[in-house]
C-alpha cells in the first residue's frame, strides 16, 4: 500500500547488533593457552642451550677401549675340555714360546696374574690355525682351576686372549 500522494514510504535501516558478530570474527586469546605456549618456547630455546653448550664442551670422539670391548665381545669357547684341563695337572707342562720364565711371567701379568703365579699346566695347540697355549692356573679356592688360552706371541703388551674358563678338579 502506497500513500495517497504518490510518495514511497521512507525506509529505515538500523544496524544489527555487533556483539555476538565480534565474538566469532576475532576469538579471545585465552590466558591458559598464552601461559601454555610461553611455556613450550621456553622449553625448545633451553633444550637448544644446554644440546649447544654440551656440543661445545665435548672433547671429541671417544675410542674404545679394551674394557669397553671386553663388555660388547663374545669369549670363544675354550678349545679342551674341562676333563683336559685337568688332565694337563698330572703331565709335564709343554709351554713352547713361553717356556722362558720372564716371558711367561710378562705374560701372567699382562693377564692380570702375579708374574710369580705357578702354572699347574700348559699345551700348545693350534686355535683357529694360529699357534696358542692352554695355562692351567690356580683357582681362588683349592677345588677350583683356571684354563687361560692365549696366543703364542702373548707378552706383556697384548696377551692374546682367546678363551678362558673355570672349572673344579675331580
Amino acid at each position: 500500500m502506497e500513500p495517497e500522494t504518490g510518495e514511497t514510504a521512507p525506509h529505515t535501516v538500523t544496524p544489527a547488533p555487533t556483539r555476538g558478530a565480534t565474538h566469532s570474527r576475532h576469538p579471545a586469546i585465552r590466558t591458559g593457552r598464552l601461559v601454555a605456549a610461553g611455556l613450550g618456547v621456553v622449553a625448545v630455546l633451553t633444550a637448544v642451550g644446554v644440546g649447544t653448550a654440551a656440543l661445545l664442551r665435548s672433547t671429541g670422539p671417544t675410542s674404545s677401549t679394551l674394557t669397553s670391548a671386553s663388555l660388547i665381545t663374545v669369549t670363544p669357547k675354550m678349545p679342551i675340555t674341562g676333563r683336559e684341563l685337568n688332565a694337563l695337572v698330572a703331565r709335564s707342562p709343554d709351554f713352547g714360546p713361553l717356556t722362558d720364565p720372564r716371558r711367561r711371567a710378562a705374560c701372567l701379568s699382562a693377564l692380570g696374574y702375579p708374574g710369580s703365579t705357578q702354572v699347574l699346566g700348559a699345551r700348545t695347540l693350534q686355535v683357529g690355525g694360529e699357534p696358542a697355549i692352554v695355562l692351567v692356573l690356580p683357582g681362588d679356592q683349592p677345588d677350583v682351576l683356571v684354563g687361560v688360552t692365549v696366543a703364542a706371541t702373548c707378552s706383556a703388551a697384548d696377551t692374546g686372549l682367546i678363551a678362558d674358563t673355570t672349572v673344579r678338579r675331580p
